[in-house]
């Protein structure tokens, strides 16, 4: 099933096409499920029908498996789903917390069993998963866990909670396994932001509108022929088939900073009278208001994002 996907961002109006054909970028926005299903005996069970649904937004995403009992679902929005697998005259399994990650293809095998129509669904919690088959090391951050983490205004930040790597004011930016800060790569959406000068980031996406965030630190695939240190990529969030919104100010400024101390000052006429004096603060106040709102236009067709 195709469906597309309104995003608005930053006051810019962009239409996004979500397909299941591959995408040049498809690796840095998009995760992947794949396994086998089969019955009890081991035997491969065709044409089960495997529903994903987005906790968080409600978008639903459908497969069937194929003539070998396999499935592989791409072009996985990053988040947490609940995977329904089903088929006439078996009792149904449901995984209520899959964690599908960007760059990752994650392995979900499943065995259906006989059960009559009163059957309860199965709800299984699954540990965390990985992929078996990449050779690419890399950190994910989820969206529930940057929102409750101490952080500052911008996603590169992140970066430092990967094993390997370092930040130094002497060296700029931060380091991943001994390399330079300008020998990192950083993407939004795919699309690359890596300053050609320096090698920083030269776009920063407020925490509000992310997904998650990815953090490669070896084994990164050639298409980042300049990243000899780190990867780091951004997915923004989108719509869904219920209405979510926030909205947020930010203030920092001479208000909540401490006024100057009182000096104590040598009077040049005599070199002996001494007085305070007391600096006037200078004043400071910055503001960043924002807010996001996402929905559909047509459930389970389109959806915006602003």
């Amino acid at each position: 099933m195709r469906k597309a996907q309104l995003v608005f961002l930053a006051g810019g109006l962009a239409a996004v096409l979500c397909l299941p054909s591959g995408s040049a970028f498809g690796q840095e926005q998009f995760g992947a499920l794949q396994g086998a299903v089969v019955d009890e005996t081991g035997a491969v069970l065709p044409g089960v029908m495997i529903t994903l649904t987005h906790r968080a937004s409600d978008r639903v995403t459908s497969a069937l498996t194929g003539a070998y009992g396999n499935y592989l679902i791409r072009n996985l929005g990053p988040g947490r789903y609940a995977v329904r697998f089903e088929l006439q005259g078996l009792a149904p399994v449901e995984f209520s917390a899959i964690d599908v990650l960007v760059g990752q293809t994650l392995k979900l095998d499943v065995t259906l069993r006989v059960g009559g129509v009163q059957t309860a669904v199965e709800v299984i919690d699954t540990a965390p998963m990985i992929d078996t088959q990449a050779t690419v090391v890399a950190h994910n951050v989820a969206e529930e866990e940057f929102e409750r983490l101490p952080k500052s205004r911008t996603f590169q930040y992140f970066a430092i909670t990967a094993p390997g790597v370092n930040a130094g004011e002497l060296e700029g930016g931060f380091q991943v396994h001994g390399a330079s800060g300008a020998e990192n790569a950083f993407n939004i959406d795919g699309i690359p932001t890596t300053s050609a000068i320096d090698g920083r980031s030269r776009q920063n996406a407020p925490f509000e509108f992310l997904e998650q965030i990815q953090i490669k630190t070896a084994g990164i695939d050639a298409e980042h022929g300049g990243a000899l240190g780190g990867v780091v990529s951004a997915i923004t969030r989108s719509g869904g088939n219920d209405f979510h919104g926030s909205g947020w100010l930010y203030y920092s400024g001479s208000a909540l900073q401490a006024a100057p101390v009182r000096r104590l000052v040598l009077d040049p006429r005599d070199n002996r009278s001494v007085t305070y004096q007391q600096d006037h603060e200078s004043p400071n106040r910055q503001y960043e208001p924002g807010f996001s709102l996402g929905g559909p236009l047509r459930r389970n067709m389109l959806y915006f994002f602003t």
